[in-house]
């Protein structure tokens, strides 16, 4: 199992904490996530849930965008320019959603789209902090 963070824009995390968007879109997707893995939901400092990971779809972007736009909130042309030259492009498909009661802080994650692994697979959530792997840092 390998629990992700992914970092993303305060828009994005409310879509997906409502349950509304159902896919999320990387230009650079983690390689070792995979359904049933827990994906932690940061943005500007704060943990403030975590999603289930139902399946994970890779393709052409292209084929990812006209696919699941609308499971993205997107716009097909957006979704198109968001995923133009994209190294790996690939669509997470969202399952059960667990919001906390109160965000978590996090520290090193640095802008969206960025994403680490973590080395256990429960966060603290109550506030403590679960190192990282420092060979799991990846992203743009």
């Amino acid at each position: 199992m390998a629990d992700v963070l992914l970092a993303m824009r305060p828009e994005w995390l409310e879509l997906i904490l409502s349950g509304r968007k159902t896919a999320e879109f990387r230009r650079v997707m983690p390689k070792q996530i995979k359904s049933g893995d827990w994906v932690y939901l940061y943005c500007k400092g704060y943990i403030h849930g975590r999603v289930r990971v139902a399946s994970v779809c890779y393709g052409s972007s292209l084929v990812l965008a006209r696919s699941f736009a609308k499971e993205g909130c997107i716009r097909l042309e957006d979704a198109l320019v968001y995923l133009h030259l994209a190294k790996s492009p690939g669509v997470i498909k969202l399952g059960e959603v667990q919001r906390n009661e109160y965000p978590v802080r996090w520290e090193g994650v640095g802008h969206p789209q960025n994403f680490i692994y973590l080395e256990k697979a429960e966060l603290g959530w109550g506030g403590t902090e679960v190192p990282c792997s420092e060979d799991g840092k990846e992203g743009e």
